[in-house]
């Protein structure tokens, strides 16, 4: 256009040069009429273009610029047209987000707290320099490009999920995309889905385990129906409360340490025993198996796990203890014997002793158990050391059982024959821990019997 008045303005000027020069008062009138009529026609035309032309020319460029993009236009149709999560992005600020996308992150009802939010506080940070290099790539090359990368969900956990992002008209505008998204689990054919779904939640729901889910703030957000069977608990009374609640309060330190070291992503597994408090006030024993839904050291998780019944394994377990406890105590009050264990230096340090103690060496066990004072190798009678002493370690260098007949001396200085029975107990790496064994009164035994018994132990020897 500049170039087209530019040329009027030109040849006005040079019609207006020639003319002058080649007027003559002698030519015909219509001569002069029709020359005056052709330099006022050049010069209105020239006046209609320089009025013309701003108008033309911002209609011009209005026509080549893209249309202005709708923030609410575009999210009305994403929202009615796509079933799929989407969201339109502009940069790396969220501008709308359709009611899949909101629902897929569990955030429905919250569309306007995430309007205008960067679309990096919806990604795990470990994902974040791959959003960066694909947004670069994207407004490079406008691919169709696809990308795995992991979401955060409204309780802080993560969800693996395929993007892609659309240019929004053919002309590219700076930074405005249509995100969309599928998780890993939600790319599966829809009926094959709601059959696993199915039989996966008849499963759970027919286990006599308890069946748990945590979130990062260790509140309950899933509970199988054996929850209310074993405790009594609804699921409704018991959703969203902390699983703290149910737990004995003797119990409730160690359970606090595991739960907190899962969620906090210190550990990935654990297992260990605790007692929960049925609505009843009954408690009852349980293991419980959990680990946790990411498996990134130091990010912070929800929990899946299990609780298992053992309320019975316990009272089993309880009740074959005492019966022990009762054998042995019938066995040790009927037989006069020491139980013990010691360390293998030179005073075989007693680190612990039965009652029976008293009765055999007439010193108190206090006396004699961790007692710098006390040489509980003196025990033995003198002319014995030497043999007790080299027998028991040749056995331990071999890790084999010792059985010995040898005298003691009381604290009265009475002799008595005892008969010991004892064993080393190793590391894994064959280090020697301890020495753990029993030592038995025989002097009222057959003294032939006992000296033919104690020549055939020394011959083996």
């Amino acid at each position: 256009m500049n170039i087209i008045l530019f040329s009027l303005i030109m040849l006005s000027s040079m019609f207006v040069l020639v003319l002058g020069f080649w007027w003559d008062s002698t030519a015909p009138f219509k001569v002069h009429i029709s020359t005056i009529a052709a330099v006022l026609a050049m010069f209105l035309s020239a006046t209609l273009a320089m009025t013309l032309y701003p108008k033309l020319k911002r209609r011009f460029q209005s026509e080549q610029s893209p249309i202005a993009f709708d923030d609410a236009a575009w999210g009305q149709d994403l929202s009615s047209k796509l079933s799929t999560p989407a969201a339109v992005i502009d940069g790396y600020n969220i501008k709308f987000a359709n009611n899949a996308f909101l629902k897929e992150l569990g955030m429905n009802g919250m569309r306007d707290m995430i309007t205008d939010l960067p679309l990096t506080n919806l990604i795990h940070p470990s994902s974040h320099q791959q959003m960066t290099d694909f947004l670069g790539r994207q407004h490079n090359k406008r691919s169709n490009e696809t990308m795995m990368l992991r979401m955060l969900y409204v309780d802080g956990t993560t969800i693996p999920a395929q993007i892609s992002l659309s240019p929004l008209n053919s002309v590219q505008q700076d930074g405005q995309f249509l995100l969309q998204f599928t998780t890993t689990t939600s790319s599966e054919p829809t009926s094959n889905k709601l059959d696993i779904d199915h039989t996966y939640r008849y499963l759970i729901d027919r286990l006599e385990q308890i069946v748990f889910q945590i979130n990062v703030d260790q509140k309950i957000i899933f509970l199988n129906p054996a929850w209310e069977h074993v405790l009594d608990y609804t699921s409704e009374e018991s959703m969203q409360q902390t699983l703290f609640q149910f737990i004995h309060p003797e119990d409730l330190p160690l359970a606090e340490a595991r739960i907190n070291a899962l969620t906090e992503g210190k550990r990935h597994h654990s297992q260990f025993e605790l007692r929960l408090i049925a609505k009843n006030g009954r408690s009852q024993w349980f293991e419980m198996r959990a680990t946790t839904t990411s498996h990134l050291k130091s990010e912070r998780t929800s929990v899946l796990g299990t609780l298992t019944d053992i309320s019975r394994i316990k009272q089993t377990s309880a009740e074959l203890k005492a019966s022990a406890r009762i054998a042995n105590d019938m066995i040790m009050s009927n037989l006069p014997c020491m139980l013990y264990r010691c360390k293998n230096d030179r005073n075989w340090t007693f680190d612990f002793v039965s009652e029976g103690c008293f009765e055999l060496t007439e010193y108190p066990p206090y006396e004699i158990t961790n007692s710098i004072h006390f040489n509980c190798y003196r025990l033995i009678h003198p002319d014995d050391q030497a043999r007790v002493w080299e027998y028991v370690q040749q056995q331990l260098s071999e890790q084999k059982n010792f059985q010995i007949i040898y005298r003691i001396q009381t604290q009265s200085n009475k002799v008595k024959w005892v008969l010991e029975r004892g064993k080393g107990v190793f590391s894994g790496t064959d280090e020697l821990l301890t020495i753990e064994g029993i030592i038995i009164d025989i002097s009222h035994c057959n003294y032939h019997a006992m000296m033919e018994g104690l020549e055939q132990l020394i011959s083996e020897q």
